[in-house]
């Protein structure tokens, strides 16, 4: 049978872009449609159609379990069990074969049941996923751009759980948590974007919910289709499902009706299924050059086949892929949830390198102290300790010949350390400065003198001298200048007499170390395709053979390196990924970073470590990351061969 669209109705859907005032018209679509599959008290809920030159179709039953149907809508295959949900990933391979990676809920067990689909038509258990707190409600699947797999989960308390299911690398299943967040009460479906990396939440009365699927981003959500009477959906909506060039389908079974909306097009329709008493469910696929969907009508308890045409797919989404690598080591978890550690530093111990330790920030305690290892050693709770550097230097006269300071913005001062004879940090003391708001801090080590620059979040740079710390601390500001905006990370250059400064929406500056009075900032690097706002944390590292800025993009979650020579050019743009193998989430709105050249146990080339403002796997406060330099290295490499 055939019918024609229902008037095309204006969604208050997703937002559009890349449609203009020009652009034609979208066809109206027509609908062919016709009886999949019915048998006495099916009970069904969720069908798919998999991909494949000769399409079979995978259903749900609460009495009969999954059922497999041939090219003749047969069945040739079953998995027992009751269930209803049901997503599944393509191309997958598990134990050497190529597979369909299947999700389902085990309503009686209340489990997530992983089983593979081989080409021989065979189901096998995977894994199971047992909930014992609250009953799940729905699920579905993701496939990251690393070739990982989550899964997200729904429950009847609107807590959403994010695990990883699939190790790509290994090609196995690896059930590990992510995160979980609040979702959406009384949630009715669920599906996942691959290539926009977005996840739909369906909340029945109120709509479709979009939030960013990504594990390292954060839980914020958008209402992109409401009903009635904040929207134009018609009663409720059961359904979503995502097509993989991003196409949104939601279904409204009270009035019949497919909604199909494309943000890339402009396109927002709604089809009406007059052959459907109640289509419950729709889960829509691109087969044949057109648009197809297997429908369950509630109401007759059966499985329809629909033929979508005269809509055409959006355009691939092109992306710019960012190489990444993963992190070998982490440190323990600061002790709160929320914005809290922000910046490290090293302190190297040149007798015995393994004795080294990692000073980080906790910008709601206090400076928290780590072995090379991760381990939390001290927690110095001395007040909002924002940034830290180090100084070690024959002219600093101390145990070990150590300088330790940090921004306090409790009182806007400058804390300073040192470290004793037992190689434990204590605090001396703190240097009061003129600044409102304390922000940014690194030091600075010549032949005339121990400095910190320090710096206010109105812009102002401030330079002072230290020239004793016992028995009392004596420091002294020496010069004073300012960017246009608001700056935090800065690195200065001891070799070259160069300080670098990040100004958060505008890029980098450079000027003297040195306090010569008439020095003036020059911007060195400006914010754009590769850097992103914020500019954040910074270092310099000093190789055998060349010198690199290394500075945390905060607004891709990347990192970029800038050779430190002519024309500052860019050699390397990175991301750190989650390694499933060693269970190191990735890293994600990094505030401050380090990094050493000195050779260290497992580190032959020194790390560099950075700060994590998501630590997932699984969700925990934040913490810092350490990862081999070598990786960076590789990568600058293989970018001067590429060039």
């Amino acid at each position: 049978m055939k019918y024609y669209l229902a008037t095309a109705l204006l969604l208050s859907l997703l937002p559009i872009t890349g449609c203009s005032a020009q652009q034609e018209k979208p066809a109206i679509a027509t609908l062919d449609s016709e009886p999949l599959y019915t048998q006495h008290a099916l009970r069904g809920k969720r069908g798919i159609m998999l991909s494949g030159s000769h399409p079979k179709w995978l259903l749900t039953s609460e009495s009969n379990g999954l059922l497999l149907l041939d090219q003749q809508a047969q069945p040739i295959s079953r998995f027992s069990g009751n269930v209803e949900t049901l997503a599944v990933r393509d191309n997958v391979t598990i134990n050497k074969q190529s597979s369909t990676l299947i999700a389902t809920i085990d309503n009686e067990q209340n489990t997530i049941k992983l089983l593979s689909l081989t080409q021989d038509n065979t189901f096998t258990l995977q894994g199971s996923l047992p909930f014992e707190h609250s009953q799940l409600e729905t699920l579905c699947l993701f496939r990251q751009p690393s070739g990982d797999i989550s899964l997200f989960t729904a429950d009847a308390v609107g807590q959403v759980h994010q695990f990883m299911i699939y190790d790509a690398k290994q090609q196995l299943i690896d059930i590990q948590p992510i995160r979980s967040f609040t979702g959406v009460p009384e949630v009715q479906s669920c599906a996942a974007d691959d290539k926009r990396e977005q996840l739909y939440l369906v909340e029945g009365n109120i709509g479709v919910w979009q939030y960013n699927a990504n594990p390292e981003s954060d839980p914020v959500r958008t209402l992109i289709a409401a009903t009635h009477p904040h929207g134009n959906l018609q009663g409720e909506v059961t359904d979503v499902s995502v097509t993989p060039e991003g196409s949104v389908w939601i279904t409204t079974p009270q009035n019949q009706q497919l909604h199909v909306v494309q943000p890339a097009t402009g396109l927002s329709q709604a089809i009406t299924l007059s052959d459907l008493t109640e289509p419950e469910t729709l889960s829509v696929t691109w087969h044949n050059k057109q648009f197809q969907a297997v429908a369950f009508d509630a109401e007759n308890d059966n499985y329809w086949q629909l033929n979508i045409k005269d809509i055409a797919p959006q355009k691939p989404l092109k992306q710019a892929l960012i190489t990444t690598i993963t992190a070998d080591a982490q440190t323990d978890p600061v002790a709160r949830f929320g914005d809290a550690a922000d910046d490290p530093a090293i302190w190297v111990d040149q007798q015995n390198p393994a004795n080294s330790l990692i000073l980080g920030t906790d910008k709601r305690a206090g400076l928290m102290v780590y072995a090379l290892n991760g381990t939390l050693l001290q927690s110095l709770e001395i007040g909002r300790v924002n940034n830290v550097d180090i100084r070690q230097h024959s002219g600093i006269n101390s145990p070990f010949n150590t300088l330790i300071t940090a921004s306090n913005r409790t009182n806007s001062s400058i804390s300073v350390f040192a470290l004793d004879t037992q190689r434990n940090v204590q605090h001396l003391g703190d240097i009061a400065t003129e600044l409102t708001d304390i922000y940014g801090l690194c030091m600075y080590q010549s032949d005339s003198g121990s400095y910190v620059f320090v710096n206010d979040k109105d812009g102002r740079y401030q330079q002072y001298r230290i020239t004793a710390t016992t028995p009392e601390i004596i420091a002294k500001k020496v010069r004073e200048f300012a960017l246009p905006s608001q700056p935090e990370g800065c690195s200065a250059d001891d070799k070259t007499g160069l300080l670098y400064m990040g100004e958060e929406d505008a890029g980098i500056w450079q000027i003297d170390a040195e306090p010569t009075p008439t020095a003036q900032p020059q911007l060195i690097s400006h914010v754009g395709e590769i850097l992103k706002d914020d500019v954040e944390g910074m270092e310099v590292y000093h190789g055998e053979n060349a010198s690199y800025l290394v500075v945390s993009s905060q607004g891709n979650d990347s990192f970029v390196v800038y050779g430190l020579w002519d024309d500052y050019p860019i050699l390397a743009n990175f991301r750190i990924d989650m390694d499933l193998s060693s269970g190191i989430d990735g890293v994600s709105e990094t505030d401050g970073l380090t990094v050493t050249a000195a050779a260290l146990p497992g580190y032959p080339q020194g790390v560099m470590i950075v700060q994590d403002g998501r630590n997932r796997l699984p969700q925990q406060p934040q913490n810092f990351k350490i990862i081999d330099w070598r990786k960076v290295q590789a990568l600058i490499e293989q970018s001067a061969h590429a060039n």
